[in-house]
């Protein structure tokens, strides 16, 4: 495929290469978005299932599959996935672009580039010893893939702003001004599922070939046009995986002397059909996020029904309430029948279809089963899993506080005499046993879903005039809920024994707990009896 880059008319045109790639690369963002990200937590999800011996094909079929597929396709014909559908690289090519007028743009000598395009797979084993294995970074969401995968769909939902301020939030600000000042910054010296295809690809059977015997002896013009910074002028066939197969070298070279075998951007997109055509295939069987699961999906869980319906467990009702996932709000419906959780209906999501449905298979029925929401999550869908416990104990938030109260004993009238807690003195004097206060401002904190709500209660004549939240940990969408239904009410009845907002429970305990604790009236927060779940560890 020869480039002659002669422009009679004085008018530089766009490559039909490069037209080719930039339409590809747009449509995989729009479509798969995350399939970058689907790639290596599909690498996770087989790895952890490994060492946990919990390994099953059927269950790991569509990640075979997907991987499959890809690197077969990579060591064909190279990265083509970076190079033309992968979203992340997308947006540095986008960012590389947006800054060459800036002044400043670091250049690395051959050896020096070379060194630091080692430290990908220092990446790569820190992931996979550190964090699969040994799972070293706990619940911090430390992926700039993460907190990137995101926010690229805003049409599909947008999280909270506050996951900017996380450790993969920092990460991705550094990358995104790593990429306005190096071309393909994380894909040469950072990209862990880059190590791999780097590896996968030095073997290829699709290479471009250089015809050095008409090159110039000083000409480097395609090495430097390289998004990879490779030193092509070495190279009679380009055999490095490193090589994005950008096919800029091939339109930078006036004579033509450096070329594909065949046409590039056919092959190129080719690849990302096949890429992105089993990325949704893999969800094909997957239940509808719409759809209910069953309440008996095997034996354990008929046990736990009835189990659950003799102890009367639940009160008989339908009941909603909401969690967050990976892009935004998850609300289910919660049925209970005969005491016990017979059905749970997801009838909203915004996360991606082919993690949350692999939550959904699994986590649904392992609720029904132990009817409760102390279950595990799953591997590679750690946001959408817990987003759905979080949704479900929200849900059940008043059942599961009634059913403590009815398992809890009740003290003896003498020891019922006797104070439980140890209180100030201005608060004790607070509460009157008329039903007044004294006058003043009481500080109270309670416990929420996340951490700690303090609250400033302020009495005058004798009445609770104002309460102000000086703090919280909580989400914001479930916290204002609560705080402006319950703070309203307590207002309204002069006293703590008030509902909470459907929801938003935790939220709304704690807020109870806190004036309560001001006021020194009893309240026991049934937060600390409710699964609620902090894990936001997420390869998604």
């Amino acid at each position: 495929m020869k480039n002659e880059n002669t422009n009679t008319s004085g008018k530089s045109k766009i490559p039909p290469i490069a037209i080719a790639r930039a339409a590809v690369q747009l449509v995989a963002f729009i479509l798969v978005p995350g399939l970058f990200i689907s790639v290596f937590s599909a690498l996770g999800a087989i790895w952890k299932s490994i060492l946990s011996s919990t390994f099953r094909f059927d269950e790991q079929a569509a990640n075979i599959l997907l991987l499959a597929v890809v690197f077969i396709v990579t060591a064909v014909w190279g990265r083509f996935f970076c190079g033309f559908i992968c979203s992340f690289g997308a947006l540095q090519d986008l960012l590389w672009l947006g800054g060459r007028n800036l002044p400043f743009r670091p250049v690395f000598s051959q050896k020096v580039d070379r060194v630091l395009k080692y430290l990908k797979y220092a990446v790569l084993l820190f992931i996979v010893i550190g964090v699969w294995t040994f799972g070293i970074t706990g619940d911090t969401v430390w992926s700039p893939w993460t907190i990137f995968g995101m926010y690229a769909s805003p049409w599909k939902g947008v999280p909270s702003q506050a996951m900017f301020l996380s450790v993969g939030g920092l990460l991705l600000l550094l990358t995104i001004i790593g990429s306005l000042l190096i071309e393909r910054f994380f894909c040469k010296y950072l990209c862990p599922l880059g190590a791999l295809f780097t590896l996968a690809s030095h073997f290829r059977v699709f290479k471009l070939k250089r015809d050095s015997a008409s090159c110039s002896g000083s000409c480097r013009v395609c090495s430097r046009k390289c998004s990879m910074s490779i030193p092509l002028y070495q190279y009679d066939k380009v055999r490095s995986g490193e090589c994005i197969d950008c096919m800029k070298c091939t339109t930078a070279c006036a004579r033509g002397n450096i070329n594909a075998e065949p046409v590039a951007a056919v092959s190129g997109t080719l690849a990302a059909a096949a890429i992105a055509g089993v990325s949704f295939v893999g969800t094909l069987p997957i239940i509808s996020t719409s759809s209910a699961v069953s309440a008996d999906p095997n034996e354990s869980a008929t046990a736990a029904i009835e189990t659950a319906t003799q102890a009367g467990k639940f009160k008989n009702g339908s009941y909603v309430g909401y969690g967050t996932g990976f892009r935004g709000s998850i609300e289910v419906t919660v049925l209970v029948s005969d005491g016990a959780i017979s059905e749970i209906a997801v009838n909203h999501s915004s996360d991606d279809s082919e993690f949350f449905a692999q939550a959904e298979q699994k986590v649904i029925p392992a609720i029904i089963a132990a009817q409760d929401t102390n279950v595990a999550t799953v591997s590679g869908a750690t946001f959408s899993s817990q987003g759905i416990i979080d949704a479900v104990a929200d849900a059940l938030g008043t059942q599961l506080t009634a059913a403590a109260v009815t398992e809890t004993k009740q003290p003896s009238t003498a020891a019922a005499a006797e104070p439980t807690t140890e209180v100030t003195e201005e608060t004790t004097q607070s509460s009157q046993s008329n039903g007044t206060f004294t006058d003043g401002v009481y500080s109270g904190s309670g416990t929420g879903f996340r951490g700690t709500t303090d609250v400033s209660v302020t009495v005058e004549g004798g009445k609770i005039a104002d309460i102000t939240i000086n703090s919280y940990q909580d989400d914001e969408q479930f916290f204002s809920r609560a705080q402006s239904g319950v703070i309203s009410e307590i207002l309204a009845a002069q006293d703590t024994n008030v509902a909470t907002v459907s929801g938003a429970t935790f939220s709304s305990n704690s807020i109870i707990e806190a004036v309560s604790n001001a006021l020194g009236k009893e309240f026991t927060n049934p937060n600390s009896t409710m699964s609620r779940g902090h894990g936001h560890g997420h390869s998604h």
